[in-house]
């Protein structure tokens, strides 16, 4: 992103000879805390609320002028100068906003609020770095590096003959191995490996039967039960969710009932944050757990209320393993006569 996308055109000036309390009503009636101080169309200085003391600065203030107490000579940007360039500056000599200048005169001013804002949008790689950290992302290095060792790899493939791969099949995964997880296959496409029983897709239904010997022994016999609003999900998206609850709540089938998933368009035609996803899980011997997440869409609403179910139930199952370990009140030691 460039200056020029982020600054702000309306620029407020003083002259140097203006008396220091004049640049400090300029800036209260405002409500800024940068003047850049002008002398014809040059710029000649910047004058923050920190120089002029702020609202406790009526001594420092008084009978001085604007050119006494300026930054004389600052720092400058162009509107093509980039925000993180803009940002190292900031911080490289602590100062709180840059004029920008093209052809001399002064057409705009970034303040450091302005930086953190985009910043805080996630427009440049600051957010790159903290889902690095959060996810446990591999460093771009070693990205780098696999990438290649991955381009050489399939080079070699490439110029040896058709059927002289050792150890390796070139026909195409059967239809049923699509529904499982993601595995790397250098040299040709990604293949979905089918999942084991501990991380099955739950069901649509169960039998009578199953459900009279007892039902929840394993992922495969959950049954989940998804209503939606209109429009709804077709049935892709209600296998997604048997496949994702699967996953979440598979090691933890013995004591899983039966879940409930609701998404509901609360304003509908009205719009905003109104995508509500409900999921409610039964557990054997416990209160049901709900999980609720509001949301702009209804993926991100889903996705959300995914995220969260499988940590809900482990804490109230570990929950009930600590009450069943802690020590009954009412059991004394026997009285010593």
């Amino acid at each position: 992103m460039r200056l020029q996308e982020l600054m702000s055109t309306n620029v407020a000036t003083i002259g140097p000879d203006e008396t220091a309390d004049a640049a400090w009503a300029q800036m209260r009636r405002r409500r800024i805390r940068h003047l850049v101080v002008t002398d014809g169309a040059r710029m000649v200085g910047v004058l923050s609320e920190r120089d002029v003391g702020g609202r406790g600065g009526a001594a420092l203030r008084r009978g001085r002028s604007v050119r006494e107490l300026m930054t004389a000579s600052p720092a400058s940007a162009t509107p093509t100068t980039t925000l993180r360039q803009a940002a190292n500056l900031m911080r490289g000599r602590l100062i709180g906003s840059i004029p920008v200048i093209e052809d001399g005169r002064v057409v705009g001013i970034v303040t450091a609020t302005d930086v953190l804002d985009e910043l805080g949008r996630g427009s440049i790689r600051p957010v790159v770095r903290a889902q690095r950290q959060s996810m446990r992302m591999p460093p771009a290095s070693a990205r780098r590096a696999s990438a290649k060792q991955r381009v050489k790899r399939a080079a070699r493939q490439a110029k040896s003959p058709a059927g002289s791969r050792s150890g390796s099949d070139t026909s195409e995964p059967p239809p049923d191995a699509i529904a499982g997880r993601n595995t790397a296959t250098p040299g040709r496409a990604r293949v979905r490996q089918v999942d084991g029983t501990a991380r099955a897709s739950l069901v649509a239904t169960t039998s009578r039967a199953t459900k009279r010997a007892g039902l929840g022994r394993a992922p495969a016999e959950i049954p989940v039960f998804i209503r939606a609003a209109e429009p709804g999900v077709d049935a892709d998206g209600k296998a997604y969710l048997r496949r994702k609850l699967g996953r979440r709540l598979g090691k933890f089938a013995p004591d899983v009932q039966r879940v409930s998933v609701r998404l509901d368009d609360i304003n509908g035609p009205r719009g905003g944050v109104d995508w509500q996803c409900r999921i409610k899980v039964t557990l054997r011997g416990l209160p049901s757990v709900m999980v609720e997440s509001l949301e702009p869409s209804m993926q991100a609403a889903r996705d959300r209320a995914l995220a969260m179910v499988g940590n809900t139930v482990q804490r109230t199952l570990e929950h009930r393993r600590v009450v069943l370990r802690r020590p009954s009140r009412d059991r004394r030691a026997p009285a010593v006569r």
